[in-house]
């Protein structure tokens, strides 16, 4: 079947875009309570959120307020898409709009979606590092080669061999702007996401193609050199961090709860507007003290979203997690900046509640309040409770 032209690649100077900010941010001002975000792969919970009708994974996915995803890649793994788009042609990389079927179909799903959430915002994952062999054909000027002319290997998960692209081809980085403009322009996608610590000049790329009021997130985890290097380019972070202990070794984006807080807070001051920072952290599912550390250190010292994910190196697909009842706690919007109290919690107050979050190494606190407050974590009412350190609770007004 042929598709209809979705977009036309043009010098960025000569094109206006479509008005995209004030949609963009009315969504993000709608946010409220706890915002949690999806990073690839769904909730995992067959029996709470079944994934077997496109309804189905609808209904699981609204559950966030942000979510993107990448066709090539994802269905190379036989993981069902959300939205659905897929790139026409033999080779993804080379594509210049999406199918017809698949277009509408994600215009489809993106309009229930935003039914059931009205906040969700949803990103396009360009490939710029490295892709599944079938992206490009194997004679293609956008691979790096080894020098026997081979192509360099990538990344050693994938369903068929990843190879290096090579990025410091201007022909390539154009290339990435203008499958990146065609997203936006299909307006099935609000920004990009742009994997593995991002690089300067694809970020210049895109940025240039898809103008001023698209979103850009960069995976840079909490790394504030490179929140320098992109401040002016991009709106927030894939923030994808296996901080130390408890309960977790330090493996693969190993950091510490210092350089996580001290990264979100400066992403969450310094990167352009509107912003759209993503703190995930890694953990065992059941290991909820981890998953409150991750939960209101978000909540306190920010207004990002936030995934309690599952370990990369584990064998299923990455970033598949639990939802958590602790999320649907109805907090409502914030009424005030963080409170650095002198017992070293941080508190920040909501509509319907508080929010308290213990750094690592504060040792345990206790918590007092005026009134009987209800915890969330286990549903007790008091005016005292106890908070171990790495860890947090939301207290609700009763």
């Amino acid at each position: 079947m042929k598709s209809l032209p979705i977009a036309t690649w043009l010098v960025a100077s000569t094109v206006v875009l479509p008005a995209l900010e004030p949609a963009i941010e009315k969504r993000l001002a709608a946010r409220t309570g706890i915002s949690v975000f999806q990073a690839w792969n769904p909730i995992d919970m067959p029996d709470a959120y079944p994934l077997w009708t496109n309804e189905d994974r609808l209904r699981a996915a609204a559950k966030h307020d942000v979510l993107w995803e990448e066709p090539v890649s994802q269905l190379g793994f036989n993981t069902a898409l959300v939205l659905g788009a897929e790139w026409e042609g033999q080779h993804a990389g080379l594509a210049s709009e999406f199918t017809v079927l698949t277009t509408a179909r994600a215009l489809e799903n993106r309009a229930k979606m935003l039914e059931m959430n009205p906040a969700m915002i949803f990103l396009l994952e360009v490939r710029w590092r490295d892709a599944p062999g079938s992206f490009l054909p194997e004679d293609s000027p956008f691979w790096r080669r080894n020098p026997d002319g081979s192509r360099v290997l990538g990344w050693d998960n994938g369903p068929e061999p990843y190879y290096m692209l090579d990025p410091e081809n201007p022909d390539f980085r154009e290339n990435i702007g203008r499958q990146a403009r065609i997203a936006i322009e299909s307006g099935i996608y609000d920004g990009i996401m742009i994997d593995w610590s991002g690089h300067l000049e694809v970020i210049q790329e895109v940025r240039s193609a898809i103008g001023e009021e698209a979103l850009i997130i960069v995976n840079i985890h909490d790394h504030i050199d490179d929140a320098e290097t992109y401040a002016g380019l991009i709106n927030g972070s894939f923030m994808e961090c296996n901080p130390q202990g408890p309960g977790l070794p330090t493996r693969r984006n190993g950091t510490t709860w210092d350089q996580l807080r001290d990264g979100y807070v400066f992403m969450e001051t310094h990167l352009r507007e509107p912003r759209l920072n993503c703190l995930e952290v890694w953990g065992h599912r059941d290991d909820l003290r981890r998953m409150r550390a991750a939960t209101t250190l978000t909540l306190t010292h920010g207004d990002g979203s936030v995934l309690f994910g599952d370990p990369n190196p584990l064998p299923q697909p990455d970033h598949m997690h639990d939802w958590y009842a602790f999320w649907d706690a109805d907090i409502g919007d914030p009424i005030g900046p963080r409170i650095d109290r002198e017992d070293g919690l941080a508190e920040r107050h909501f509509e319907r509640g508080i929010v308290i979050y213990n750094h690592l190494g504060n040792g345990t606190q206790r918590v007092e309040f005026e009134d009987e407050m209800k915890r969330v974590s286990d549903g007790r009412v008091a005016a005292a409770f106890w908070v171990t350190d790495a860890d947090g609770d939301i207290f609700l007004e009763r």
